[in-house]
C-alpha cells in the first residue's frame, strides 16, 4: 500500500496529461472549487476571466466543443514546467503537437501559463495563450 502524497509539481504534471483530451470534467477536477482560470491577452468577444470550477468547466467545454475544434487533431501536449521561489507556484512553457484543417502536423507553442497550487488542487492558472494564433484559427472555422 502506497502512502505517498502528489506534490504540487507532480499535480501540475498531472494537468497537462489530462490537457490533450480535451476533457473538461477531467480537467477540472484537478481545480478547487473557488479556482480561478484568467486569459491576461483578451481574445475579442470572448471573457478573460472564470471563477469557480463549474465556471471553468462550463468555458472549456464551450472552447473545446467539437464544433468549435472541428478538424482539430492535437497529438500531444508537451509541457516545460519551471519551478519558483514559491513551491506552489510554476510557469509552464506549453507546447501542443496538432494537425488544423488543411495544414500540416506541427508542434507550435500555444501558450505560457502560471499555475498556482494549494491543498492538492489547482487555484490558479493564468493562460498566456498566442491570442493571435487563437483569433486566426476562429476565423478559418467560422
Amino acid at each position: 500500500m502506497s502512502t505517498s502524497v502528489e506534490t504540487p509539481r507532480e499535480l501540475v504534471e498531472r494537468l497537462f496529461e489530462v490537457l490533450p483530451a480535451r476533457d473538461a470534467e477531467a480537467f477540472v477536477a484537478l481545480f478547487a472549487p473557488d479556482a480561478v482560470f484568467e486569459i491576461p491577452f483578451v481574445i475579442p468577444g470572448f471573457p478573460n476571466r472564470f471563477e469557480g470550477r463549474e465556471e471553468i468547466r462550463a468555458h472549456l467545454e464551450r472552447w473545446w466543443s467539437p464544433q468549435r475544434l472541428s478538424g482539430v487533431v492535437v497529438h500531444g501536449v508537451h509541457p516545460t514546467i519551471y519551478e519558483t521561489s514559491d513551491p506552489e507556484l510554476f510557469w509552464v512553457e506549453n507546447d501542443v503537437e496538432l494537425t488544423r484543417p488543411g495544414a500540416e502536423r506541427a508542434r507550435v507553442r500555444t501558450s505560457v501559463n502560471v499555475v498556482g497550487v494549494r491543498d492538492g488542487q489547482v487555484v490558479l492558472f493564468r493562460d498566456y495563450m498566442d491570442t493571435n494564433r487563437v483569433a486566426g484559427m476562429i476565423q478559418l472555422m467560422q
